[in-house]
């Protein structure tokens, strides 16, 4: 697996996003965090076995659905076994649909310590410009999906 990651610290709000490069799990291509440039992100960083990350994920589909214009969410999965997180996705594909967003792995977890995953899941909504604006720790549920959903709508 080739990880690429850029600035090797802990973030911020206000900072940077750090690139990385990972394959994803849904094309086996790799794909940078750079490649979403131009448009606004958010970066989740979860794991099968994780219960929040679990409930949150449907809403994420749901999200992605909603704003389908200049806005990706970027999945990064930190299971130590790709086999168990795309049996999750698999899962989770057939009570959701499609899952519109990439879904890359991590199984080494540089971009957790890149990022300072403090708990899992952890977000980061990024503008266009690769800024992170919020830092997110702990699942969202649906009002707080809508409250980030007009955070999203500034940012575009």
């Amino acid at each position: 697996m080739l990880l690429l990651i850029t600035g090797l610290f802990a973030v911020s709000e206000g900072e940077r996003a750090p690139d990385f490069t990972l394959v994803s799990l849904k094309t086996s291509q790799q794909q940078s965090l750079k490649s979403f440039r131009g448009k606004v992100v958010l970066l989740n960083l979860w794991a099968s076995w994780c219960k929040g990350c679990k409930k949150e994920m449907p809403e994420f589909v749901a999200l992605q659905h909603s704003i389908p214009k200049g806005f990706r969410i970027v999945a990064v999965s930190l299971d130590d076994d790709a086999a168990q997180a795309k049996r999750f996705l698999d899962t989770l594909s057939a009570h959701s649909g499609n899952i519109p967003f990439a879904v890359l792995h991590d199984s080494q977890k540089k971009v957790a310590q890149t990022y300072d995953c403090k708990a899992m899941p952890s977000s980061y909504l990024i503008d266009k410009h690769g800024i992170i604006r919020k830092v997110i720790i702990g699942s969202l549920d649906h009002d707080q999906i809508e409250a980030l959903k007009e955070m999203i709508r500034k940012l575009q």
